[in-house]
């Protein structure tokens, strides 16, 4: 059996190695003359995976490390009975997180309280739900708005469209769906229209899809007013991505939310799960065994003197500081931006998830230590828990 997968995608030679013959490329140079003989085609959200890759190969399974399906033609796939599978919630604690970053990098640049204000999220599947759960245990007030989810019989408390209007802080964690695949479309919803409905909103974020905005109402809105204010991961024709939109955003980055190294483990996991599954081969991995190895040695120091808020951001920002990422995507704009956003994606740092971090206990104020452990910090104590 041979495998041809996306060389950006972590531990493949490790896990694979043993049931089948491994190669690797540049995703977006995956052609069909590199198909020929290939059994098992594993991706990432930069290669289209339609007829005109595959109609001529030897394909079988198709696995995406992403949680995203919208770059598989799945219509296709399941006619010409290709089998296939994503790693869903893969990277939903690791986008949750870079949102995190941000909400507290507003905060503190506008001087706003987050206890005081609202956050909306558009969205209610694993990558709403992990910061919507974050949120709670912070004490931040939210709402979800996800009419396909309330439509289905969700026991949670899920409000409409409508019901966002008076939310500050607006952020969106749909897939990107059209108006023939999904009775909910996705694709272009913020809108002129949506900008006009969220009366209160005045700060806003995408880590979903950039096809879901329409980038002239995003302007438009920007250009309005000084207080408008964006943060963008996510963007149309990447890597050709619009500069002029960049120079408006509060924070840039490229296409990194979701990009820990947990996260980008997950994803690599599930697909050997899958694969073991699909070709009933078996499969005795254990996952904990990749995701808590190289656990950083350092500790998150706090200050004990430090509100609960400036505890909760100090900490955040020591494992993940967004601003880092605005300012490498920005040093590019002199540069070919295209060559520059692919570039830093390819050669992103390591970055870890919360749990993989320490807390300082000696450090840690009283009122924020129990918080930070719910956000997923550990405890350098072992003797200490959270009852």
């Amino acid at each position: 059996m041979k495998i041809l997968a996306d060389e950006n995608i972590p531990h493949i030679k490790e896990l694979f190695s043993e049931l089948a013959e491994i190669v690797t490329c540049d995703g977006r140079k995956i052609s069909p003359d590199k198909l020929a003989d290939v059994d098992v085609l594993l991706v990432r959200s930069v290669t289209r995976v339609n007829q005109q890759l595959l109609e001529n190969s030897a394909v079988k399974f198709v696995g995406t490390a992403t949680i995203g399906l919208d770059h598989l033609d799945l219509n296709w796939l399941k006619k010409n009975n290709i089998a296939y599978a994503n790693a869903k919630q893969c990277n939903s604690i690791a986008v949750a997180e870079y949102v995190l970053s941000g909400l507290f990098v507003f905060a503190d640049t506008f001087n706003i309280d987050l206890r005081k204000s609202k956050i909306g999220i558009i969205g209610g599947g694993s990558v709403g739900s992990a910061l919507a759960e974050r949120l709670e245990v912070m004490g931040i007030p939210h709402c979800i708005s996800d009419p396909l989810l309330q439509k289905s019989g969700d026991k949670r408390d899920l409000v409409c469209e409508q019901a966002l209007a008076d939310c500050e802080f607006i952020t969106a964690h749909v897939p990107l769906t059209t108006k023939h695949e999904s009775d909910w479309p996705t694709e272009g919803m913020i809108n002129g229209d949506f900008f006009k409905s969220m009366k209160s909103m005045r700060y806003f974020i995408n880590t979903a899809r950039g096809n879901i905005i329409e980038p002239s109402a995003l302007k438009t809105w920007l250009s309005s007013s000084k207080e408008n204010q964006c943060i963008i991961d996510v963007w149309r024709d990447e890597p050709n991505i619009d500069c002029e939109l960049l120079e408006k955003c509060f924070l840039a980055t490229p296409h990194i939310a979701g990009h820990t190294r947990e996260g980008k483990t997950r994803g690599t996991l599930m697909l050997f799960h899958a694969f073991c599954k699909q070709f009933e081969l078996e499969d005795n991995l254990l996952d904990e065994d990749y995701l808590k190895k190289d656990l950083p040695k350092d500790l998150i120091k706090l200050k004990q003197e430090q509100t609960f808020l400036q505890a909760l951001s100090s900490a955040i920002w020591q494992v993940y500081d967004i601003r880092d990422d605005d300012k490498a995507l920005r040093a590019g704009l002199s540069k070919d931006i295209t060559k520059h956003f692919d570039r830093l994606r390819k050669g992103y740092k390591i970055r870890r998830e919360f749990s993989a971090h320490c807390l300082c206990p000696l450090s840690t104020p009283d009122g924020s230590r129990r918080t930070l452990r719910e956000l997923g910090f550990r405890s350098a104590d072992p003797q200490e828990s959270l009852s």
